[in-house]
């Protein structure tokens, strides 16, 4: 193995074990704050627990790992396809070791061959820069966001909502609303206001990357 492929290989383990500081820390906010003795309390302890035993054991904190979408910036004349060549191989090695749930299912066929591998799995996305570093960011998307995602155009008449930030606020607790029961829990919620669909989307996936990695010196 080589050094791009041990470093995404890790990059994929601390993607589905761990989340950013700034969400736990959050999390455990939200569990101070709920009144002791419900069942909120109780759900939040199971949270805060299963956050803890994913990043001690290095297996997914959902059952659920989703698509694999990789964010590549890189300097000009990056060689792209050795690139993909070797996340192809970190994913399967890591679907392999359990970081990764075997998800990834041929559409037609309905055959899963256990590899998270096969036509857009992963997805990798590369932007050019004039740094001589290359950066890497990951998303793991579950389906449960998928579940829950919404748009909406305003002004929306139905729920009395103009074309300004009030109305973005009321469409915004309509979507919250309308995914009670539909998610995972705890919900996050990611919002992206102007542009169509296929850009609003990239940019919301684009704030909410699990977590990055920096090569600074690419090995063969």
């Amino acid at each position: 193995m080589n050094a791009l492929q041990d470093s995404l290989l890790e990059l994929i383990r601390r993607t589905s074990a761990e989340i950013p500081e700034d969400v736990h820390k959050a999390i455990l906010d939200s569990l101070e704050r709920e009144k002791k003795g419900t069942i909120a309390e109780s759900a939040m302890k199971i949270i805060e627990k299963n956050i803890d035993l994913a990043k001690t054991k290095s297996q997914p904190i959902c059952q659920d790992t989703g698509s694999i979408i990789f964010y590549v910036d890189c300097p000009v004349g990056f060689d792209q396809l050795g690139f993909q060549e070797t996340a192809r191989e970190a994913v399967k090695l890591a679907t392999k070791k359990g970081y990764l749930r075997q998800n990834s299912v041929d559409s037609i066929t309905g055959k899963n061959d256990g590899t998270n591998l096969g036509p857009g799995s992963p997805t990798v996305h590369f932007h050019q820069h004039k740094l001589p570093e290359t950066h890497v960011r990951l998303v793991l998307k579950g389906g449960g966001c998928e579940n829950v995602g919404a748009q909406y155009s305003l002004p929306n008449e139905k729920l009395k909502a103009n074309r300004d930030l009030d109305g973005c606020r009321k469409v915004i607790l309509d979507a919250v609303l309308q995914a009670q029961g539909k998610g995972c829990g705890p919900g996050i919620l990611g919002v992206c206001i102007g542009g169509d669909r296929a850009t609003a989307t990239s940019i919301r996936s684009n704030s909410f990357c699990a977590s990055s990695m920096t090569i600074t010196k690419i090995q063969s």
